[in-house]
């Protein structure tokens, strides 16, 4: 049967499209319908409950990741939904929306990094009893979500030239340097900012047991899905391929002394106690290397008289003066709008991935060397692009730089957003009603 390769969505910015959605009732809720869980003025209800826990049952099994209990899987869901009720709830108050535009795009995107087209996504889902209309609705939350965070919590994450720089010289990071990346699970168990005694003993015992029942032959992803704090708990702790500095340095110390398939003892750190499994390790190449394209172009913009037809038919003309023996040049400096690169012939020198706007560089990159482009629409006008030459450059410094900022970024993010929840739960009333014992570690405000 097909499969469909869901993307687990956490609370954090990873935009890749890879979004996890888990569907809620489309109806209102019927007469005798049990509310599990009251969060501000919403109610979450049996139902909803239900519909979610069956969608994820359906991840966890494309993942191979055998399910927890049902009680485990209940307050673990319950849990995120609890968040993501709060999250909706602010973001309707901000006025955030995601158009119809936006998420006819985000549905594309799914269908791309699944392979396949809208029309196989839909059967897709259909086979997992899946309604197409309830998946993409949920894909509008998560992007909603997303934006709430962006707005809320991003502007709060400042990650300085310093920073950076001190993780690049540290004696650690000198060392491990991305000589090797360990693909590592976790469980983790939260605790608050400053817990009590009585909090840090339980949270203790609560790792000690965990790690006995790994050591009877527990599946770590069975019992990371059921116990997990984590944002990747239903993604059985999962945290993938890492280097040493996109690790807590307590991670590093720890799994550096591990085996393959050795479990760590109880971490503690800033969020909480910590149980890791090193999957695997890996040696890299530290060299990394970038396409650089040499480029130029011609610019014309629209305006009240200069439509997209008659600019493109322009385009189209100059372009035909090239044929003839025009050089492109002398066409630019005399037509260009772009007033920067019109006096150099046109010439945007040697651009790297991600430095210009998506529809010329996705026309760029498709552009065979001394190749002209037909008309090229941007938000900056119509254009006609020529390659002129490419190389790679060995950019390894700057990719080591870029990598410790992105993590800096995740792991304060993270944070961040994580007391920005805990500061939600706090300030709004919740009661919740699930008749399970682990319900109880739900009460976090």
């Amino acid at each position: 049967m097909d499969k469909i390769k869901f993307y687990f969505f956490s609370s954090l910015l990873v935009f890749a499209l890879g979004l996890t959605v888990s569907p809620r009732t489309l109806q209102a809720a019927e007469p005798l319908d049990t509310v599990v869980a009251v969060v501000g003025d919403d109610v979450i209800t049996q139902s909803e409950l239900d519909k979610e826990v069956d969608y994820i049952r359906v991840q966890l099994k494309h993942n191979d990741t055998p399910l927890p209990t049902t009680a485990e899987l209940d307050s673990q869901v319950l849990d995120r939904m609890i968040d993501q009720k709060l999250e909706l709830q602010m973001a309707a108050k901000m006025s955030i929306s995601i158009d119809d535009a936006t998420l006819d795009q985000a549905m594309a995107n799914i269908a791309g990094k699944n392979q396949m087209n809208i029309d196989a996504l839909k059967q897709t889902l259909h086979k997992d009893d899946i309604n197409y209309d309830f998946y993409r609705n949920q894909v509008r939350e998560q992007l909603i979500i997303q934006q709430l965070l962006q707005r809320e919590v991003a502007p709060r994450v400042f990650i300085s030239k310093q920073d950076v720089d001190n993780i690049l010289n540290s004696k650690g990071y000198q060392q491990a340097h991305q000589a090797v990346e360990y693909n590592i699970e976790d469980i983790l168990i939260a605790l608050p900012d400053e817990p009590s005694s009585e909090e840090l003993a339980a949270a203790n015992k609560k790792a000690d047991n965990i790690i006995r029942q790994l050591k009877a032959g527990a599946n770590f992803n069975q019992l990371a899905a059921a116990k997990s704090n984590g944002e990747e708990a239903l993604q059985g702790g999962a945290l993938g391929w890492r280097t040493p500095e996109q690790l807590p340095q307590v991670f590093v110390s720890a799994v550096k002394d591990l085996n393959q398939g050795d479990v760590s003892t109880p971490l503690r750190t800033g969020n909480g106690i910590h149980v890791l499994h090193l999957v695997g390790v890996k040696n890299n190449n530290e060299k990394h290397t970038v396409q650089e394209t040499e480029v130029r172009h011609i610019l014309i913009k629209t305006d009240a008289v200069h439509t997209d037809e008659t600019v493109r038919k322009e385009l189209l003309d100059l372009k035909s003066q090239m044929a003839s023996g025009v050089s492109f040049e002398q066409l630019a400096e005399k037509y260009s709008q772009d007033p920067i690169s019109a006096i150099k012939g046109g010439d945007l020198g040697w651009v790297q991935p991600g430095a210009l706007v998506p529809p010329f560089e996705k026309a760029m990159d498709a552009l065979a060397i001394n190749q002209i482009s037909a008309p090229v629409k941007s938000q900056f006008g119509w254009h006609l692009i020529q390659v002129l030459a490419r190389k790679d450059k060995d950019n390894t410094e700057e990719y080591k730089a870029l990598q410790v900022r992105r993590m800096l970024f995740d792991s304060r993010m993270n944070e961040k957003t994580q007391d920005w929840l805990r500061r939600m739960r706090a300030s709004t009333y919740i009661k919740i009603y699930l008749k399970t014992e682990d319900a109880k570690a739900l009460k976090k405000s």
